[in-house]
């Protein structure tokens, strides 16, 4: 793991996170509340990866883009509207489908919604504790 790459322990802590948070409930509870749980934990997963590729892809230079001084500027900066137009849509679609998809299971009751409420909690927790490993580590 790159020393920067916040992004990735964050997703590794909210995975870990929604594994014990799996497990307890399947303890403390059942298997129903323990599969509501998985599955707001894989959705919360499944949001943050999403929502890192478009932050990277909106923030960052394309890798192997080697512009030569003389470039104009103006193109540079049309290639970045049409790459952030796409990882707009991108995004807009992504919201439809967490939306409806959430609705979906929540009408069709397939899960209850407190456990899947506690299950999609790992999306905060885990860039909390990510922060918290951050801070933790020493430093040079």
């Amino acid at each position: 793991m790159k020393k920067s790459d916040d992004a990735t322990l964050s997703t590794i802590c909210a995975t870990t996170l929604g594994a014990v948070f799996t497990i307890v409930a399947y303890v403390t509870h059942d298997a129903r509340t323990a599969g509501g749980v998985a599955v707001g934990s894989v959705i919360a997963v499944a949001n943050l990866l999403a929502m890192r590729a478009i932050i990277r892809s909106l923030v960052t230079e394309p890798e192997g883009e080697d512009r030569e001084k003389d470039a104009s500027e103006d193109e540079h900066k049309g290639a970045g509207r049409r790459g952030g137009a796409a990882w707009g849509i991108f995004a807009l679609l992504k919201i439809f489908l967490l939306f409806g998809g959430i609705w979906i299971l929540l009408t069709k009751k397939l899960v209850d919604p407190i456990p899947l409420v506690v299950g999609y909690g790992v999306l905060p927790l885990g860039i909390a504790a990510s922060a918290l490993v951050r801070s933790l580590k020493p430093r040079r």
